[in-house]
């Protein structure tokens, strides 16, 4: 059986899903643009699952996006999350490793948190929210999600977007084996 990737589709969603039943944090983040995010009330898992666009709708109500090109939605107002995948490399006729970039950009004026009772960078609290909660978790796959520059030398974070002027924010590289499951549909 050689490798059909017919799980690649709904990794993004399980991914997503994942972060939805397992995080708080992360959601604040991406729902409140204030200083005192966290102090914020949690939200739903439908909450949750509706900040991600999925539809022809104005991009700009939604904050988490599947794809790497977003056409209305400003990052210089609000906090939004790309993910999508970044680069497949095959390891034999059954695996290739896929690596998944998650952008985080949001404008300078929300740049700042309140956390434990200091001010930390948002960017860091994302990166460090989804490396807790996404390191080593099944979402798809052969394996589990991993951070980890021996599965994929494109593992890793830079920040290096932003125009510098009104929004900035980083990007961070996390990789998961896939495989053909035998025509399973993976779907949630």
């Amino acid at each position: 059986m050689y490798n059909t990737m017919n799980q690649l589709p709904y990794i993004p969603y399980n991914i997503m899903k994942y972060l939805a039943l397992n995080e708080e944090m992360l959601w604040k983040l991406l729902k409140y643009n204030t200083y005192n995010a966290l102090s914020q009330p949690n939200l739903t898992f439908q909450e949750k699952m509706s900040l991600i666009w999925a539809k022809d709708e104005k991009q700009e109500n939604y904050s988490v996006f599947f794809t790497n090109l977003i056409e209305d939605a400003i990052p210089q107002s609000k906090t939004i999350m790309k993910l999508y995948k970044y680069f497949i490399s095959t390891a034999n006729l059954y695996l290739s490793d896929v690596v998944y970039e998650f952008d985080f950009l949001y404008g300078g004026n929300m740049a700042m948190v309140e956390y434990n009772g200091v001010p930390v960078s948002r960017d860091d609290l994302l990166i460090q929210r989804v490396l807790d909660v996404l390191n080593g978790a099944y979402v798809g796959g052969v394996g589990k999600l991993q951070f980890n520059t021996q599965m994929s030398r494109y593992s890793g974070v830079k920040t290096t977007i932003g125009n510098d002027k009104t929004f900035t924010g980083s990007c961070l590289y996390m990789v998961v084996q896939v495989g053909d499951d035998g025509g399973q549909d993976c779907g949630s």
